[in-house]
């Protein structure tokens, strides 16, 4: 379904406000990066996405909050090649990247919230070097969706409220 981008920022503020307190907020840039993607792209929808379509958004750059295990390369990974990046490194990253594995960790305790992907890699830093330029790329909610699928919350019967801008017919 088509939506208009006052919506898109009315439910991204209601689920991710800037001023919530939590170690590194980065909602005030995920809200940059909804607005880059509107100015590029212009149009939005409105989805619901099923497991096999979430394992595959493309996850941009990620230097884990500051941490010294470095999760997702300059190039990307898919949520799936993050999470199996994950679980063969849980140790050594809860304790090298407390911040991110914190976020993770909570994302695992809270309801399912939407998310918000761009059809084309955005113009900024962490999507410049990415390998993979089109298809379902994040612009929020990277912990959520590496926590519900480390965590097994993603069964096949979950749908998950997504908006993406961007033109969808050559998504499949």
């Amino acid at each position: 379904m088509k939506v208009n981008f006052s919506e898109v920022l009315t439910q991204f503020r209601f689920y991710h406000s800037g001023n919530k307190e939590h170690e590194k907020n980065t909602n005030n840039y995920a809200e940059k990066s909804l607005i880059i993607a509107n100015e590029l792209l212009k149009e939005w929808y409105k989805v619901s996405l099923k497991r096999k379509d979430i394992l595959q958004v493309i996850l941009p750059w990620h230097e884990s909050e500051g941490g010294k295990a470095k999760l997702i390369p300059k190039t990307g990974l898919t949520v799936a090649k993050t999470v199996e990046k994950l679980r063969a490194l849980e140790d050594s990253y809860k304790q090298e990247s407390p911040i991110c594995w914190n976020k993770i960790f909570t994302m695992s305790k809270v309801s399912f919230t939407p998310i918000f992907l761009v059809t084309q890699a955005i113009n900024t830093e962490e999507y410049k070097s990415l390998d993979i330029k089109r298809g379902l790329i994040h612009l929020d909610g990277l912990h959520r969706m590496i926590s519900w699928e480390l965590n097994n919350l993603l069964t096949e019967n979950v749908s998950i409220e997504t908006y993406i801008a961007g033109p969808l017919n050559h998504l499949g």
